[in-house]
């Protein structure tokens, strides 16, 4: 689970063993047993960061290859208006851009494509902890959410991500607003898409 915008230190520790909880939620569970994983020893972590002001700025996720076709010369970004959990949780049409790898390493022009998505919404802090979604602007909707400086960027960190893990990743990140900085703010290794074989038709 995660939980943003916490305040003080007893809502950190209540969010904390919510946390170490969601090690026993019935997706958990299912998953553990699905892999043959055994309950009692599986082990978790929970991981007290900093906000990123991305209420003001623009958040998403970026993995180093395409995800629907598992070509991995390519690095996919999504972005929208707000906190990135919109994105991650899949309740917002986000702007996407596909980048192509070699272009990229040779210094040039590599946005291959952009689609403008609606961000009908956005994820906002709440006055006195935690966060809620409001509409968004006619003007955020009508715009594309990072500039194609900020796209490069991140497209260069993903590069260097999935170079040092050696494996395509998946990667959240974050643009804050105050300081104009991108964070990346987790990495994780992309385990669907990689496991597909490129090239091969199947029948149903």
């Amino acid at each position: 689970e995660t939980y943003l915008n916490v305040m003080g230190y007893e809502d950190m520790k209540k969010k904390v063993h919510l946390v170490f909880a969601s090690l026993f939620t019935d997706r958990a569970i299912s998953y553990r047993h699905d892999r043959g994983f055994e309950h009692q020893k599986v082990q978790l972590c929970a991981t007290c960061q900093k906000m990123v002001r991305s209420e003001t700025g623009s958040a998403g996720v970026m993995f180093s290859l395409d995800t629907e076709s598992g070509f991995r010369d390519v690095v996919f970004v999504t972005s929208a208006y707000g906190l990135g959990e919109t994105v991650v949780g899949g309740t917002v049409n986000p702007d996407e851009w596909y980048v192509f790898k070699p272009t990229l390493a040779a210094g040039k022009e590599a946005i291959l494509c952009r689609t403008m998505g609606s961000k009908m919404i956005k994820m906002v802090y709440k006055n006195g902890g935690g966060t809620g979604t409001v509409d968004t602007s006619e003007a955020e909707r009508t715009n594309w959410s990072i500039s194609d400086k900020n796209v490069t960027d991140l497209s260069v960190m993903a590069v260097k991500i999935e170079k040092h893990y050696g494996r395509p990743m998946d990667i959240e990140w974050a643009l804050d607003g105050d300081d104009g900085k991108i964070y990346i703010v987790q990495a994780r290794p992309e385990t669907v898409a990689s496991q597909k074989k490129v090239g091969f038709i199947e029948d149903y």
